[in-house]
Order: C-alpha cells, then sequence, then structure tokens
C-alpha cells in the first residue's frame, strides 16, 4: 500500500502560483488605472470642442448673447478695419480673457497647444489638441471633404467646419461639425 503523505500548508510551486496570479491581478488593476486616467484626459479635450461649437451655434442662433469682442472677431463680414477677419484671429478672441475658451489647456499637457493643424502620431505634443478643419467644396453627389482651416483663412459667411480633438495616441475623434 502507498501512503500519502499530506503536508501542512502550501507547496513552493502554489506559493509561486499564487503570488503570480495576485502580480498579475496588481498589473491589470494599475494598467486600467492608468488607462482610465487618459481616457478622461481625452474626455476633457472632447468637452471643450463640444463647448467651441456650442459657442458657434450661440453665435449663429443670437449673436447678441454672444460677448462682443469674439463676436466682432469671429463674425463673418466683408471688412474689420481695413481687413478680412481670420481663423487665427477669432482663435485668439476666444482664447483671451473673457473669451468662452478662456483658461483652457490641454489636459495631456499644459504646455501643448490647445489648437492644431493635425494629429500626428509620432509626435506626442498632438495628444489633446483641437483641430478645426474646413468643409472644402466638392463636385455633386461626392462625399465631403475637409482640410486643416489655415490660421490665414478668411471668415465667410456659410463656411463650413469640422471639429476634431487627438486622443492619447493622437487618433482623430470627430466631434462634429458647424458654420459661421
Amino acid at each position: 500500500m502507498k501512503s500519502s503523505r499530506r503536508m501542512r500548508g502550501l507547496a513552493l510551486s502554489e506559493l509561486a502560483f499564487i503570488m503570480c496570479l495576485l502580480g498579475a491581478l496588481a498589473l491589470v488593476g494599475v494598467l486600467g488605472w492608468m488607462s482610465l486616467a487618459e481616457e478622461r484626459k481625452t474626455d476633457r479635450s472632447k468637452g471643450r470642442a463640444v463647448a467651441l461649437l456650442l459657442w458657434f451655434d450661440d453665435l449663429a442662433a443670437d449673436p447678441a448673447k454672444v460677448d462682443l469682442a469674439q463676436r466682432d472677431q469671429c463674425t463673418p463680414d466683408e471688412v474689420a478695419n481695413g481687413s478680412e477677419k481670420t481663423w487665427l484671429a477669432c482663435r485668439n478672441a476666444l482664447l483671451a480673457e473673457g473669451g468662452p475658451l478662456h483658461g483652457f489647456v490641454n489636459p495631456f499637457e499644459s504646455e501643448y497647444p490647445v489648437f492644431g493643424d493635425k494629429c500626428e502620431r509620432k509626435n506626442t505634443a498632438t495628444r489633446g489638441i483641437i483641430v478645426v478643419q474646413e468643409s472644402l467644396k466638392v463636385p455633386p453627389g461626392q462625399p465631403a471633404a475637409f482640410a486643416p482651416m489655415p490660421p490665414t483663412r478668411p471668415l465667410e459667411k456659410d463656411l463650413g467646419f469640422r471639429v476634431i480633438v487627438c486622443d492619447k495616441g493622437s487618433f482623430p475623434i470627430k466631434v462634429g461639425e458647424s458654420r459661421l
């Protein structure tokens, strides 16, 4: 007859397995927490982009509700003080003190810009930026096309644009579209 010996406690291999299992669970928890923190930053960027779109919707619906300084820079009309109004002037007015985007900083790094031209996966400084793209004129029946809005772009009546946010991997996330 074989006698089976029963040991008290756990064998070394069982202890090693339990330690590896606990280590894996801890790693999953830490990585999940880090991912959640990055996603919150992306959500803050999207919230800022939505605020921008809502501001332009308010401007289109009732210009009197919008602060005079931003309205003067962002309302398309022929000539303002002898020169055309540009996207750069409007963007600066939105970010200036008293503007609807005043105090906005890039949630990923405060040194990163708030606005940019495009999401670049190889450039971490584009994480969290807001990209405004102008609508291009396309032949009827063709899908809509967009290009980055250059800073010197004059603002025109019915200028279509869309707003994009770059996520933690600098991939573009479409937020919405509007018109001036």
